[in-house]
């Protein structure tokens, strides 16, 4: 686990260590430092506002010591250049991945291509107040990087892209009220839906339901289906995402295919906290998809992913995942 600073990603497991020692005069400081800081992120997490708070101390740490070539205890480097890591996704292996579906107004209208039809359609769906999320899961299993492909599997030629902003879990809770939501909330990262529309709509079976219901396990769920990254910026850098709202956009080989923000959400985050927690405990680590914009694959003429693309998703302040297509 690191933190970016200037461009650089710190090691605080091996910062936390050395102002351990220099700075403290610690026996054992590799213990102590595994354990208020651990290398994993769910360990930090579980850690809380303690893991926190001691993480800015050691960034203030080095900070004061203005030395980029510091190395750690056993001689490595604290302060690492991007070319010299590979970014796995914040959360590795969440325990559990949330996803939200049609939860942007934009999103569940685009089908509407007369404009006074679906401004209609969007109030009325507003006056609503539709209060009951529609969600599915992911496997954590098919959580990856920055680094990782996109992969186009053999039996679907419908490879969708979904931009997201993800909520991350920081404090255990179950039976929170959305008014108290926030305090739940590690952080915010990028999240990719990636889909297999042909898979969730099993068009070549010929049995009504497979029509009329959506297979979201096989539809949402092959391999490397859910992207994350590259980083997660904390709840302190975003302390509301709807104010100022944050900007969700994707572009498919330097093409925007979406463009819009978090004004446009149909259930808020407090409000999904709310509801997920009821009756389910959420842990530290557990991963929140809070839903897409409009300009999905289906919206745009030969959309859908092939094999060579690149995939870009966008949300500042939090950064860019970059993911080539490749064939399975």
């Amino acid at each position: 686990m690191g933190a970016f600073v200037d461009g650089k990603v710190v090691d605080l497991n091996s910062a936390y260590e050395l102002y351990l020692k220099e700075v403290e005069g610690r026996d054992y400081p590799e213990r102590v430092a595994s354990a208020i800081i651990p290398p994993s992120m769910i360990g930090f997490l579980q850690g809380g506002i303690d893991s926190f708070k001691i993480a800015n101390k050691i960034l203030r740490f080095l900070e004061e010591k203005r030395d980029p070539d510091l190395v750690g205890l056993d001689g490595e480097r604290i302060f690492l250049e991007k070319e010299q890591i590979k970014l796995c996704a914040p959360v590795p292996k969440p325990g559990k991945v949330y996803c939200m579906a049609v939860n942007y107004y934009d999103h569940v209208t685009e089908r509407i291509k007369d404009l006074e039809k679906r401004r209609a359609e969007i109030e009325r769906l507003k006056s609503l107040n539709i209060d009951v999320p529609i969600i599915f899961q992911k496997p954590p299993s098919l959580v990856c990087g920055p680094d990782a492909p996109i992969i186009k599997p053999r039996n679907s030629n419908k490879v969708d892209y979904e931009c997201e902003l993800a909520v991350v879990i920081g404090k255990k809770g179950k039976y929170i009220p959305k008014e108290r939501a926030y305090e739940h909330i590690a952080g915010y990262t990028i999240f990719i839906d990636v889909s297999f529309r042909d898979q969730g709509f099993p068009e070549d079976v010929e049995f009504d339901m497979y029509k009329r219901d959506i297979n979201w396990t096989k539809g949402k769920g092959m391999d490397n289906a859910a992207p994350m990254g590259p980083c997660i910026v904390t709840k302190d850098e975003i302390p509301n995402p709807y104010d100022p709202p944050l900007r969700l956009v994707t572009r498919v080989n330097g093409q925007e295919r979406q463009n819009n923000d978090t004004s446009w959400m149909i259930i808020s985050i407090p409000r999904i906290i709310e509801y997920l927690s009821n009756g389910t405990t959420l842990e530290p680590g557990d991963v929140i998809a809070t839903g897409t914009v409009a300009g999905v694959a289906g919206s745009w003429p030969d959309g859908f992913l092939k094999i060579g693309d690149l995939v870009e998703c966008e949300i500042q302040p939090i950064g860019v995942l970059k993911h080539k297509v490749i064939g399975d």
